[in-house]
């Protein structure tokens, strides 16, 4: 693993002491610089560019804005670490910050579990910038920006003042879509007992983190050309990537994930294929990919991509993820959903249960698929397993009628 430039942020000098003495012992060939105020490190930052900046939770610049945020909006190509002492993992603060930061991590922690935290957002940014992957998306002609309605959603989230109902107000105040969140809930998928007309209703009934990923899926969905590939069905590309989620989710619950990553396995499910809606855009390339397949029918679809351009929709849809600012954990599983030992697996929850949910709905479709031993093998989903396996299939058979 290369050697990394850090910038480490904290307003007491003991406790960047104590980091500095920690990182030299066990990475004596990492350059590390110091700031003690939000000013000092934005200043640094602008004179070192370094790869990786490592935050106190809060710290804030003059004006009252947030470093990391700051950080994020001006150097976004920075990995961004934020420490904290808080004892609540899902307080208002933490839950903030991990809106802006690519890896969160509570006081006290292992030096050692820093060094990977840091590495591991660096193996993903190698893999997201590799010379196959850059010439397929060169090859589409643009990349959709992050929904502006969900930059709104999000800073309501963070509001303690804002209700459930205004939150829907924000998403009907957008007609197109409002129409469009409402056409997917209304399907038969969520199996609701009446039909939604609002956008409120939708977010009491359903979570405001449902709603999130619906509007992050329709901005890709409804933007599909129609020109529409032999094999490739929208419909069913939808109806899969809503039984992810669902499985997704209910796997990290069974896994004892913490509530939030449970809403990032259930974001992560319903994104997961999003390369595909991209490479739509991209001309002769499931062509290629088909031609592939059909040379050799018991050959998964991801396998061809591998085997013609050497990486496949799930690296596509992870770097416009990443592009978007979205959570690593959301990233990486997207990435890795096909291949999770590419990142070198590393137990993440959210992963774990993007890649199972996939799995176990292409095998209740009767699709080939390889499994990664290492995550067969893991105890707690071993005990599980089956049970998975037959609720992918009950899902699959609801989804018939």
């Amino acid at each position: 693993m290369q050697n990394f430039s850090l910038l480490l942020a904290d307003p007491d000098k003991n406790i960047q002491d104590g980091h500095r003495r920690m990182l030299k012992a066990l990475k004596p060939n990492w350059s590390i610089a110091f700031a003690l105020t939000a000013r000092e490190a934005m200043t640094k930052l602008r004179q070192l560019h370094p790869d990786v900046i490592i935050a106190e939770l809060d710290m804030q610049l003059e004006d009252g804005s947030d470093l990391i945020r700051s950080v994020q909006q001006i150097y976004p190509e920075v990995i961004r670490i934020v420490l904290s002492a808080e004892p609540d993992g899902h307080s208002e603060a933490v839950l903030k910050a991990t809106q802006s930061a690519h890896r969160f991590l509570a006081k006290p922690f292992r030096g050692e579990l820093l060094i990977e935290q840091i590495e591991k957002a660096a193996r993903l940014r190698k893999l997201l910038k590799n010379h196959e992957l850059k010439e397929i998306i060169g090859g589409i002609p643009y990349l959709p920006s992050l929904p502006s309605l969900y930059h709104e959603l999000v800073a309501a989230i963070e509001s303690p003042l804002i209700s459930l109902e205004e939150i829907g107000e924000i998403i009907a105040r957008d007609v197109s879509m409002t129409s469009r969140v409402l056409h997917l809930v209304n399907s038969a998928f969520f199996g609701l007992p009446r039909e939604l007309t609002s956008p409120q209703t939708a977010v009491v009934l359903l979570g405001i983190n449902v709603i999130k990923s619906l509007v992050c899926y329709v901005k890709l969905f409804f933007a599909a050309p129609d020109n529409i590939y032999p094999g490739l069905s929208l419909d069913q590309l939808w109806v899969h990537s809503s039984m992810t989620a669902k499985l997704s989710r209910e796997i990290a619950s069974d896994l004892n994930s913490s509530g939030r990553e449970q809403e990032e396995a259930f974001l992560a499910g319903m994104l997961h294929d999003v390369g595909k809606l991209l490479l739509l855009e991209h001309p002769g390339y499931f062509y290629k990919v088909l031609n592939k397949i059909d040379n050799n029918s018991e050959k998964a679809f991801s396998e061809a991509e591998y085997q013609c351009f050497s990486t496949s929709h799930a690296e596509v849809g992870a770097y416009l993820l990443g592009l978007w600012g979205l959570p690593d954990s959301v990233v990486e599983a997207v990435a890795c959903h096909h291949r999770p030992e590419q990142l070198e697996f590393t137990n993440g929850k959210v992963l774990i249960s993007t890649y199972l949910a996939n799995l176990f709905l292409c095998m209740a479709n009767h699709e080939p698929v390889a499994l990664n031993e290492k995550i067969c093998r893991d105890v707690q989903v071993k005990k599980n397993f089956a049970g998975w396996q037959k609720k992918a299939e009950n899902l699959l058979q609801e989804a018939k009628k």
